[in-house]
């Protein structure tokens, strides 16, 4: 079906069963095996999150609707991600719709093309019905539906209350990071919202970004993929603790709010540890801050404790 709603843009006069050549410019990651347990395979987004299509128009008017099931659903040339295009102007991994549960955002992922929505230059932006994203030659008109009332499904964390603060602690620096954006891009790549200079990470390496209000991070098929607690994931939700390694560089999950992370904190003894910032980062694991804190997307909390209890009291 894909090659028949396709052959017509691209002038291809092959039958219906010819899918090679349509494949080298256009195709969809087969189907995810349900027993495979390879940790990178994608969690779906549940039915109490909205529902996502992209709608790809061929020239005779025909429509190919691609449903975005995932919770990320990546877009590029590189094998892994879920819409692949085959073209010298789209890059490896070049722009993720991100359903967080509650809304659906669409990121370009640094790239020196560009990503267009509705014909304007897309960095981050919440994605509405009937909003066009352009990805190369191709364009893609977004259907968001609401959550189904009646479909079956639940809210996935019940009624536990998601963390007021989430930030992360450089551990070689004991810096604290508060994100400040609703998808935050980690990579070596100036303009990443976390840039950190080391041949280790990937130019975009992975999104930490908020699944119905609780930490979440995104590995964008990084050549060194991306480990919670040593352990390498493609989706991780993130706990209070869990240390999180991009490259060569180990960041600590910082969460003030919920029930989970009051409790952790009072772990050592019953007190609570301060985390001191110190500004300067050692050379051989730099974090570019003045970058980011340039572009406003981070901002530094100098005492982290007091802004928790400022909000906790609020």
């Amino acid at each position: 079906m894909l090659a028949v709603s396709l052959r017509a843009r691209f002038g291809m006069g092959a039958s219906a069963t010819d899918y090679s050549a349509i494949a080298s410019i256009f195709r969809l990651e087969p189907p995810l095996n349900a027993e495979d347990e390879d940790a990178r395979i994608i969690p779906l987004a549940p039915a109490c999150a909205p529902g996502v299509r992209l709608v790809a128009a061929a020239g005779t008017g025909a429509e190919t609707r691609i449903t975005c099931r995932r919770v990320v659903t990546l877009l590029g040339s590189r094998d892994g991600c879920k819409v692949i295009l085959r073209h010298g102007g789209v890059s490896p991994v070049h722009a993720a719709i991100v359903n967080n549960g509650t809304d659906v955002l669409a990121v370009d992922l640094i790239t020196p093309q560009g990503t267009l929505l509705n014909e304007l230059k897309m960095q981050h932006e919440h994605l509405r019905n009937g909003d066009v994203i352009t990805v190369g030659s191709w364009a893609f008109a977004a259907e968001i539906h609401p959550p189904d009332p009646h479909a079956e499904g639940f809210h996935p964390f019940g009624l536990e209350p998601a963390p007021k603060v989430i930030a992360l602690e450089h551990m070689a620096t004991r810096r604290i990071l508060q994100p400040t954006r609703e998808i935050c891009i980690i990579g070596r790549r100036q303009g990443c919202d976390i840039a950190i200079s080391s041949v280790s990470v990937s130019r975009t390496h992975a999104i930490l970004f908020t699944y119905f209000g609780f930490p979440a991070i995104f590995d964008l098929l990084s050549r060194n993929p991306t480990l919670v607690n040593d352990e390498p994931v493609a989706f991780k939700l993130l706990q209070d603790e869990d240390v999180v390694t991009i490259g060569e560089s180990r960041f600590r999950m910082r969460l003030f709010g919920s029930p989970a992370s009051e409790q952790a904190s009072r772990r050592t003894d019953g007190v609570s540890k301060p985390v001191t910032p110190i500004v300067q980062a050692p050379a051989q694991d730099l974090i570019d801050i003045q970058t980011t804190e340039g572009s406003q997307r981070w901002r530094i909390v100098d005492n982290l404790e007091k802004v928790s209890r400022k909000r906790l009291s609020g």
